[in-house]
Formats: C-alpha cells, structure tokens, sequence
C-alpha cells in the first residue's frame, strides 16, 4: 500500500520530538601500514611516541592537546596546508633573491591515548565484529611522518601557563608553544545512580571500553543499556551480535525520541525486536543492583521492578572536556567558550570539537567539528617564523579567515542494515504547529517511510526511514532554504523526480521578468 498525503502537523505534535546532536558521518579511515594496535591492551602504543618530539632548531610551534579526529584531522589539514603556501610563495618568488625565507612553525600533536587519530565513530561496527580496529584509523603513521608532524602519544597536558606560553607534560617536559589548540573532546556522561561505581558499569567511548564490551558479549552475558539515543542503540545491537543477552531501558515513550518521530520509531523498534534487543521503555531508574562482591547484578527501577544485569553500559550523553582550559583561565561555559573563528578568551590560544562551546551551542557531532577544523587552518596557515608582521600584513590574513557558521544537524545510524535519516526541525508547539505541513510516504512491505516537514514552502525538517539515499538531498534543502513550490508534488518522491535545475531557471525568468517590468515602469514615470 502507497500513502502519498499533505496535511498539517498540528494534530501530530504529541507524536514528535526535537532533534539532538549526535555522531552522524563517518570520515574515511586510513589503515596504518607500519604497525598494529594491540586492542587486548590498554597499554599499547603502536610506535608514535617520540620523546624527543622538538623541533631540530627548538623553535616554538604549534601545539594541539587532543590528538581525536579534531586534533588528528587538524594537524594533517594545517600541515599541508601550510606546504602548499610556502610552495605558492616559492613560485611567486622563483629567481628572486629571498634573504628571509618563510618557514612554517613546527606542529606537535599531543595524545592521551596510545592510539592515535582514530575515527571514534567506527567503535560501534569494531563492538559488533564488523570491523577490525586497525580499519578504523582516519591517516597512517606515514602521513604524520611526511608532513614533519611530531606526535607525542600515550601522554597528557598537566599544565598550560598562558603568560609565558608553555605547557607541561605528565613525563616533566615543558614545550614552549607560538599557537596552542585544544582538542580535549568530551567525556561520557555517569550518572549518579547509587552504585554507579561498581564493577560491571561501563560507558561506550574508546578502545578500552569496546574490549571491555566484547568479552562481556562472547561469554553470552546479560547487559543492560541505559539510554535509548543513538549511542545506546548502537552499543546494545552490537553486543547482541556478539552473543550478549541486551535490553535498552529508556526514559522516553519510545526510542530516539529526539531526533525521529513516532512512524519511523515504531518501525524501528520493531527492528530492535527483531535483532533479539529487548525495550523497556518509559522507565526510571532507581538504583544500580549490586552483590557482596561489588559486581553489577541489576538495575532497580523506580516502578519497584529489579532487572536482572551481569554489566550495565551507560549511554546518557557525553560533557564537554574543560578542566585543562578552565584551570589555565580561560573562559569556560559549558565548553570552551570560542569565536567564530575559534579563538578562545586568551590570545595565541585556540579550541576546536567537542570541547568548545559557540553562542551558547555544543557540537557533537562529526560535520560542524570538520567544519571548525577547516576554519582554524585559514586561521593558522599561514603561521611562520620569518621577519615582523605587519598591521597590514595581518589585515590581509584576517581577509582571509573564514569563519564557522553553524548548520542545521543530521542524524544517520551505524547499525548494519538499518537505514536511519533525520534533520531539521521535527517538533514543534502547538502554536508552530498549525503553520506546518506534512508530506509524507509509507511503503509497509518495503517498511519505508518518510516524512518532510514544510513550513512556507521551505523543507524545515525530514525523517527517513528504509530509504535514506535521498537524505543529503533534503538535509540541502534544509540548509539552504530552498522555496520547494514547483517540486513540492513529487518533493516526497526524492530528487529523481525533482528538477531544481528547472526551477532555478523559472527562479532567474521570473527574476529577469520583474526587473524588466521596473524598468519600463522607471522609463513610463521619466516621460
């Protein structure tokens, strides 16, 4: 059966939720070539540490504190963008006689964790066998190595002194900094039930936890997922793969409730169901059940029920890794407070991913942190250690930034064989919602569904479900506002049927119209 309709939302608002952010693209992985990670081991280290890490000539450079896929991406994007202008320059200046060559400032990556530049993303498929950890890295040792990248793995920052612009590491090293970068991520959120520190309670967020995770799963434990969120879905479909007996207990009416409405949620629960995840939903959690031993042995609910757990996993969110910033004066709301062009409230100081905070907004997710990453490099790239900058010198380079905008968010599932798409704006108050209208398309033998959110003509808002190959299509639509009058017949149909180049071409007809119509209406007044 095909349902084709348009109708208001106003009827449907106690059926929709608001989108949160949440992880939504995978960056290419690069498999390292010269060496191995021992995931088995929380100590191993995969060769990158370097302890002499200076600069030959010891001269004071980029530091970036966070070597994850903001701090890894951006060391690999300013060094080679920094090659490429210093290659500019050479051309520019070839049979010129140059007393004072520039030379980029040397870039020091810094990483807490043994492994280096991981994409964090691909846990959820590494957790359910699908992928093999060493798949998961975003570039091989080799590319920091040829872009003259120094990376310190398997330490962390203890101090930043931010008047005299140097850090300290755990190891007793002091390294002086010309621009520092922190990219210290975030941390998954605990929440304070009481027994939350006993053994069995895990979160979802690095190497360690994935082994962790595993072992519960080919021992066929039972395990209990605490959140009902992307992240929680994720983990507990990967462990039922893995042989764990898991059931996700949620606080919401149904699951992603944030970011999918309640058609697309029920389809995918029974999906869930399918795939051997059981749901407790509309659930409160008391208390973490434990034994004499101090293990995890259930979950106490507040409607007097005690599930039975070997290992509960925690999947309520993450908050933003400020102490370092904080500690070192900077400003700090609930991240590190930055401009739009990722400048923190201490001068040579910068921040970029999870870790910042933008006009009161965090950032999640994967396509906004890229996007502060490509900012600071037109920031930094032309960092050098050459003769005095002028005023006009810097004005030039200030011309040049581009600063980060904030986009509408999207939403896509890392659960094999479940196609999941959301963006935009889906809920809405009663008053929003008499102004919006529906377009929506249900397939029940395929289980496609899809629902688009208008509001005077513009897409504000779409979930797919099934069929998700037209999402970046809508998600544009979203974000550039785009007028859907002539394709709104077939906008439900995806971008096959719509022929935006047509419209675009009525756009600039009607466009050309009107202004030959002021024309002769200026030349009718002038007689």
């Amino acid at each position: 059966m095909l349902l084709h309709t348009s109708k208001t939302a106003a009827n449907l608002v106690a059926d929709t939720r608001g989108m949160s952010q949440s992880d939504t693209h995978q960056s290419s992985a690069y498999k390292p070539s010269t060496h191995k990670i021992d995931t088995d081991s929380a100590n191993s280290t995969q060769g990158y540490k370097n302890k002499q890490g200076h600069d030959k000539n010891n001269r004071a450079g980029v530091i970036i504190i966070g070597a994850g896929m903001a701090g890894s991406r951006f060391a690999i994007e300013l060094a080679r963008a920094q090659q490429h202008s210093i290659q500019q320059k050479n051309t520019h200046l070839s049979g010129m006689q140059v007393t004072d060559a520039d030379v980029p400032l040397p870039i020091t990556l810094i990483s807490k964790e043994p492994q280096v530049g991981y994409n964090r993303i691909m846990l959820s498929p590494v957790l359910s066998g699908e992928t093999a950890f060493e798949d998961t890295y975003l570039y091989d040792k080799a590319d920091y190595e040829a872009l003259g990248i120094t990376v310190l793995a398997g330490l962390s920052v203890d101090t930043i002194n931010t008047e005299q612009q140097y850090i300290k590491l755990d190891d007793g090293q002091v390294r002086h900094y010309a621009k520092l970068v922190i990219a210290t991520g975030s941390t998954a959120r605990i929440l304070p039930f009481p027994n939350h520190t006993a053994k069995g309670v895990h979160v979802f967020r690095d190497v360690a936890d994935v082994t962790a995770l595993t072992n519960y799963a080919h021992q066929n434990k039972t395990g209990l997922v605490i959140g009902g969120g992307v992240l929680g879905l994720e983990a507990a479909c990967a462990m039922a793969v893995q042989g764990a007996s898991m059931t996700v207990v949620h606080t919401g009416d149904y699951v992603l409730n944030r970011q999918l409405d309640l058609p697309a949620a029920q389809l995918l629960q029974d999906e869930l169901g399918r795939r051997g995840v059981s749901l407790e939903l509309s659930t409160h959690t008391e208390a973490i059940a434990i034994n004499d031993k101090d293990e995890v042995c259930g979950l106490v609910l507040k409607d007097g029920r005690t599930l039975p757990a070997d290992f509960i996993v925690m999947a309520v969110g993450v908050m933003p890794n400020t102490s370092l910033a904080k500690a070192s004066g900077l400003n700090v709301g609930h991240g590190i407070v930055v401009d739009d062009c990722m400048h923190t409230s201490c001068p040579h100081v910068y921040a970029i991913g999870e870790c910042v905070e933008l006009d009161g907004e965090l950032f999640g997710m994967v396509a906004p942190v890229n996007q502060q990453v490509d900012t600071l490099v037109t920031v930094l790239k032309e960092a050098v250690i050459s003769s005095a900058t002028t005023a006009g010198d810097t004005k030039f380079l200030q011309a040049h930034w581009q600063p980060f905008i904030s986009k509408p968010l999207s939403l896509k599932l890392k659960i094999s064989g479940v196609a999941v798409f959301s963006a935009g704006q889906i809920a809405f108050s009663d008053t929003e919602a008499e102004s919006i209208e529906m377009l929506v398309y249900h397939q029940p033998t395929l289980n496609h569904y899809h629902c688009l959110y208008l509001k005077d003509n513009k897409v504000i808002g779409a979930v797919l479900y099934g069929d998700v190959h037209d999402g970046s299509f809508y998600s544009q639509l979203i974000t550039d506002s785009v007028d859907i009058s002539l394709i709104k017949d077939d906008l439900i149909f995806g971008s096959a049927y719509c022929d935006l180049d047509a419209q675009a071409m009525s756009d600039t007809t009607t466009d050309r119209l009107s202004d030959e119509v002021e024309v002769t209406e200026l030349m009718e007044e002038a007689s």
